[in-house]
């Protein structure tokens, strides 16, 4: 595999293999960064591999926009040679397994906090309405300063190897929330199971509902839907007791019963020093009631577990079938259409039926027609294009450092900021910064094409902006296309209609800045959109223009501590 391509990510090495994909060391030639790339195995039946390749790639875009220190960074996703596969951010430290491998249990502080920073990554997760549903130890990396970083949100959704139609214990799930073991649907609350499965471990060494010496997977199941967990100070009294409380929540059979955010048992991880946690248990009976409804789900999943697998093989078997036998139909019809297509062409480029000479003047047109498309285009300056794409290189970098700096101290502006329908707000506070770029060839080289820089601004306190009822529906529908939250207090008259609203909005409001090459002119061109100033603003810069001080006098602009920037808006 070393020396192969995915895209223009060049495979170095492998860093690591399973059962549905491997993970590869790479370099992004462009900005010469390393990466990690994930691939599928091509192993799996062609029949269930365009399935899990369209999940794969489908999740991954969705895991992409994910922009959070505590969640892995994935850069690209894509396709080579019929394999589906995830650029994202190479990270040097080590799994939570392997960690808990090399010491069966960590220090009391080091496990509330990589268990506060990972439910952080969850609460972000559920802000875009994305659910894990695979945390354990071997997706959580560790850097050698702490950081923990929640990996495999874009494979999430992948069938495991976990169970043989026998039911047997390939690798248990042993993470997993109640409703995950009964096939009931699950939303972010599962994912705090699995969080609190993965701190009882690191707190004791072990998971809550594992036995030692157990082969099979049903009896830990039944544990997990109906059996209580043992408190962590009933295996270790020197544990502080809030961990019990902590875990009581967090490990709940019911949803309902668990943290609602992530948010809220991070908060509780990083205090657990201090305050007492409230406990939030049900009442007896309920509680009762909840469990043995529990326990017959399990009892019925069990009992139907054989039969459901042998329909479902059956069907599959039937499925296969008709499926070859249309596409079979559909390769027989692709090839008659594409038979007479051909046909068709030759005669209407040629004036002939197929088989017979063609004019030389048709032979030149299509010569000449052959030669423009490899040309690079009248008067283009190579070196001119290799300058144009090192500056936009370098504006790359410039500009992923400024978003890590908006992601990581939320600075607030001294200079106002202009937003939709508010006007200026002061003291705007800069958040959610993302930077990305794509390529182009120029000239038989790969070159920057553009540089998207987009960020967020918040009110620091809400803002009220008045609407007419007619006006309302729009406005409305403006925000919300905008993702900007709002909250609507509404004037209706007599007969119920709406005559006025006073709307009631903190953000977040988007910006965005775009800088693209120029290569015919030796240029960068910058198309702003509500930064500083509301609305869309394009200007160019010569290629001697934009150097380094320039660049910093955007940023500079961005975060609302100098102007200097404005001269070059005024030339519009």
């Amino acid at each position: 595999m070393e020396g192969k391509r995915f895209g223009r990510y060049l495979i170095v090495g492998e860093l690591g293999r399973g059962a549905m994909g491997a993970v590869y060391r790479a370099i992004d030639p462009l900005i010469e960064r390393e990466v990690a790339i994930k691939t599928l195995l091509p192993h799996l039946p062609e029949d269930e591999m365009v399935a899990v390749r369209e999940r794969f790639l489908r999740e991954a875009r969705s895991a992409g926009r994910l922009n959070h220190p505590n969640i892995v960074t994935i850069f690209d996703v894509g396709e080579q040679d019929g394999l589906a596969y995830i650029a994202m951010e190479l990270l040097e430290g080590r799994t939570l397994q392997q960690m808990l491998t090399e010491s069966r249990r960590l220090p009391v502080a080091t496990a509330a906090d990589i268990a506060a920073q990972v439910a952080d990554a969850l609460d972000h997760a559920l802000g875009f309405g994305i659910v894990h549903r695979d945390v354990k130890p071997a997706n959580i990396m560790v850097s050698a300063s702490g950081r923990a970083k929640l990996a495999d949100f874009g494979v999430a959704h992948l069938p495991s190897a976990s169970m043989t139609h026998t039911g047997a214990a390939l690798g248990s799930p042993k993470y997993m929330a109640p409703e995950q073991v009964i096939g009931q649907p699950v939303d972010p609350r599962a994912d705090i199971f699995s969080l609190g499965a993965v701190l009882y471990e690191m707190l004791t060494g072990r998971t809550p509902f594992e036995r030692e010496g157990e082969s099979t997977v049903f009896a830990l199941m039944n544990r997990i839907v109906a059996e209580p967990h043992a408190p962590v100070t009933q295996l270790d009294p020197s544990l502080p007791p809030a961990f019990d409380r902590i875990l009581a929540r967090a490990l709940a059979k019911s949803p309902a019963d668990r943290y609602q955010r992530a948010g809220e048992m991070a908060r509780d991880l990083r205090g657990y020093r201090d305050a007492p946690v409230r406990e939030t248990a049900p009442a007896p009976g309920l509680q009762q009631q909840k469990t043995a409804s529990l326990l017959a789900d399990l009892d019925m999943f069990s009992a139907t577990f054989e039969v459901q697998q042998s329909e479902r093989v059956r069907a599959e078997e039937v499925a296969r079938s008709t499926k070859e036998a249309e596409a079979q139909r559909w390769i027989e019809l692709q090839a008659r259409e594409r038979e007479q297509f051909e046909r068709e062409r030759e005669q209407a480029f040629t004036g002939t039926q197929g088989g017979t000479r063609p004019s030389a003047a048709i032979l030149l047109a299509r010569q000449q027609a052959a030669k423009r498309a490899v040309d690079t285009g009248p008067g283009l300056d190579v070196d001119a294009a290799t300058k144009v794409s090192a500056r936009l290189r370098a504006a790359f970098q410039y500009l992923s450092e400024l978003s890590t700096a908006l992601n990581e101290a939320h600075p607030v502006s001294d200079r106002p900021y202009s937003v939709i329908y508010v006007g200026k707000i002061q003291n705007a506070i800069l958040a959610d910064g993302f930077t990305d770029y794509r390529s182009r060839i120029v000239a038989g080289t790969e070159v920057f094409d553009f540089v998207v820089f987009k960020y967020k601004v918040r009110c620091p306190k809400p803002a009220t902006v008045e609407v007419v009822g007619a006006e309302l529906p729009y406005v409305r529908e403006k925000l919300e296309s905008m993702r900007i939250q709002f909250a609507a207090n509404e004037t209706r008259n007599d007969i119920g209609n709406v005559v006025r609203a006073t709307l009631a909005m903190s953000g977040p409001f988007p910006c965005e800045a775009i800088l693209r090459g120029d290569y015919e002119r030796g240029g960068v061109r910058l198309e702003l959109e509500n930064v500083r100033q509301l609305g869309a603003f394009k200007i160019r810069l010569a290629l001697e223009e934009f150097s380094d001080d320039v660049l910093d006098e955007f940023g500079t602009y961005v975060l609302g501590a100098s102007d200097s920037f404005e001269r070059f808006l005024k030339r519009l």
